[in-house]
């Protein structure tokens, strides 16, 4: 392995060698007469009108001392530094994940192949680590291979939506340690933090795509409202073709500039599936949208409340697919909704809604605070007026959802939702917090009655299934893949099918994916740019240890100059 030369300033020694050779051609010639008449030598002594002056280099024991001693003196000067045998290094790339990078798969790759080698070129054994920007994910690579490690990136499909990056980095940070490099590869500085090593290989594209779709109540065939955002600097006319079934149809879309068109769509009878496309561009993933018949799973609601009351529950659920009323006598019910007066009565198997009795008015307003809870998190609680809380108390497993000072006003427990105040007395139903908290609790009972989920949804969803599940992804093109399920659902566009189990063939969630992120949409940003990697120099000399040899080398010149100053023995002239 070659040596690192840390004072290439050094070098500069090297120009003695022209210096000395010079020194050596201007040497005067002597020329030289044989002859037995001592009195001739007078008018034979040399003289330098005659000799010449540029002469032919003739070798010479001191022109190769003093060669020697330049080069090591250059070689001393320049600082040469060897590899510690302990030396080693881990270099972490870290490639953006979002979806925006797609179109610039090949120049990421690249951007890493040609660090990779830069890196390279220093000797310093090292270990290659390639991982995404999404958390808890494995590397893609790691070990000391670069070309598998470039191999590797095949694996690498940039589809995330938004998600911060700051995990990841840390993460890459904690595996290359004190004396190795981290470099994130993304296609936008805004992505990059202060301090970060980064490369950009990006560049402004226009595109247009879908942004969302809006499922439209109402009686009849499914209907949705979708639309489509223009991400480019000029108006565009996109086509959009439409196939469900044998049914195919095209329309045509005027798009201004950052302008979003909507359109209504109305799966025809007996389809199952459609799938929608806009004319192709450099970010496929917003240009198409799947699209399945949604079925939703049938819940029963049983109602023992006064008719008051069970007016205002049926309006919330009315507006659920797949709810509607049962008779009060039916046990196959999946929710009930009662009145509950005392703190141990009985509680009903399975999922309820358990509203309280006024036990005790109280005069004044009292604050309500809310937990943190995903039936609770983003409502507005300030508006709650309830006369006085019920006799019901929470047991040991509950989940507080809702407090009035210090009681219980709100919790779960056993499946059930239980309401500590007399509804009526309330103005419940007048305040959009509590009607909220109620549907939402609707859905999630909803989502574990047995039966096939059905829907559309945005990618990266997230569902509640059974540990063991299996996915499988659809595309529109028919390319069809498996996995195992991580309870989210993919972000590339598709129809999507879990099972419990792979030996199932009953799904638990039929439907379909579409790219819900149209900020990933936006390349107005990207550029290429490179901020620099961390101060190679430096992190090489931490690897590296001086010449021991030094000293000798330095001695050796002494010598050399000091043998090529002792003057050469004349030659004897031989008689005739």
């Amino acid at each position: 392995m070659l040596p690192h030369l840390t004072n290439t300033a050094g070098l500069w020694a090297l120009l003695g060698i022209p210096l000395i050779l010079a020194i050596h051609f201007l040497q005067h010639r002597t020329r030289v007469r044989l002859t037995a008449t001592m009195f001739l030598l007078e008018s034979l002594a040399p003289e330098a009108a005659t000799g010449r002056n540029w002469d032919r280099l003739r070798s010479s024991r001191a022109l190769w001392l003093q060669l020697l001693a330049v080069l090591l003196l250059a070689w001393v000067l320049a600082a040469p530094c060897w590899v510690r045998q302990d030396a080693e290094q881990t270099v972490v790339f870290i490639m953006d994940d979002s979806a925006n990078m797609y179109p610039f798969r090949e120049e990421a790759v690249q951007a890493v192949a040609e660090d990779m080698e830069n890196i390279g070129k220093q000797g310093i054994p090292t270990t290659w680590v390639l991982m995404g920007s999404r958390p808890a994910r494995l590397p893609f690579y790691r070990g000391n291979n670069r070309n598998a490690a470039l191999q590797s990136l095949s694996r690498w499909m940039p589809d995330a939506a938004t998600h911060d990056l700051s995990e990841s980095l840390r993460t890459a940070a904690s595996m290359a340690g004190a004396g190795g490099l981290t470099r994130l590869v993304t296609c936008t500085p805004e992505r990059v933090p202060a301090g970060q090593p980064a490369r950009g290989v990006g560049k402004p594209l226009d595109n247009a795509g879908f942004a969302g779709i809006t499922r439209m109540e109402g009686p009849g065939e499914p209907r949705w409202r979708i639309a489509v955002k223009n991400n480019s600097a000029a108006p565009v006319q996109k086509s959009v073709s439409i196939r469900a079934g044998d049914v195919a149809q095209e329309q045509s879309l005027t798009l201004h500039p950052g302008a979003v068109a909507e359109f209504e769509y109305t799966l025809p009878p007996g389809c199952g599936t459609a799938v929608l496309r806009l004319a192709p561009d450099a970010f496929p993933l917003d240009d198409v949208l799947p699209l399945v018949r949604p079925t939703p799973k049938p819940v029963a609601v049983e109602m023992q409340v006064p008719e008051k009351t069970a007016d205002v529950f049926r309006k919330i659920y009315s507006g659920l697919p797949g709810f509607s009323s049962s008779p009060s006598t039916d046990s196959t019910a999946a929710l009930r909704i009662l009145v509950e007066d005392k703190a141990d009565a009985h509680r009903p198997h399975g999922a309820a809604i358990i509203l309280g009795r006024l036990a005790e008015k109280s005069s004044g307003i009292r604050t309500v605070t809310a937990e943190r809870h995903p039936l609770t998190d983003g409502l507005n609680w300030s508006g709650l007026l309830v006369p006085g809380t019920g006799s019901m108390a929470p047991g040991e497993n509950a989940t507080m959802l809702l407090w009035r000072e210090n009681t219980p006003l709100a919790w779960l427990e056993e499946g059930a939702l239980f309401l500590n105040w007399s509804w009526e007395d309330s103005n419940a139903d007048r305040l959009p917090a509590t009607v909220l908290m109620v549907r939402r609790f609707m859905e999630a009972v909803q989502a574990r009655v047995p039966g096939v989920t059905t829907g559309n949804l945005p990618g990266g969803t997230r569902l509640r299934l059974p540990g063991g599940s299996r996915i499988i992804h659809t595309a529109p093109d028919g390319e069809r893949k498996e996995a195992s399920f991580s309870g989210r659902l993919p972000e590339e566009p598709g129809f999507i099918d879990i099972t419990g189990t792979p030996a199932e063939t009953t799904p638990l969630f039929h439907g379909a994916v579409w790219f819900s992120d149209a900020r990933m949409g936006d390349f107005s940003h990207c550029s290429t740019f490179d901020s620099g990697l961390q101060d190679l120099k430096q992190e090489t000399r931490r690897h590296l240890a001086p010449d021991p040899l030094a000293p000798l080398w330095l001695a050796l010149a002494g010598l050399a100059l000091m043998a090529s100053w002792i003057p050469s023995t004349p030659n004897t002239l031989r008689r005739p």
